[in-house]
């Protein structure tokens, strides 16, 4: 299977986007105090996420999914009690030898 991540191919449109903010919305207003500073930011960001054009969103979001998935994997392979990254760990260890 050969699985490959197009940013310029993403599906997620405004509302998507809206309304995945509005889901941490409402799981951290179960605790808003504690929780206010994160439920202010994320309006902000709705509130950018509507002015800003489909396109725009799409490339950003785009972008932030990639490097997610980037920075997951920098995260695993420094992760000393991964089990499964330490094979790859060794995979990566031998390439740089080559």
């Amino acid at each position: 299977m050969d699985l490959e991540f197009d940013p310029d191919k993403l599906n997620l449109t405004k509302k998507d986007l809206l309304d995945f903010c509005d889901r941490m919305v409402i799981e951290w207003k179960k605790n808003k105090r504690a929780n206010f500073r994160y439920i202010l930011a994320i309006e902000i960001m709705k509130a950018q996420i509507k002015i800003t054009p489909e396109g725009v969103l799409k490339m950003i979001w785009g972008k932030i999914i990639e490097w997610f998935y980037d920075l997951n994997f920098a995260n695993a392979l420094h992760d000393p009690t991964d089990e499964g990254m330490k094979f790859f760990k060794k995979l990566n260890e031998v390439k740089k030898n080559d």
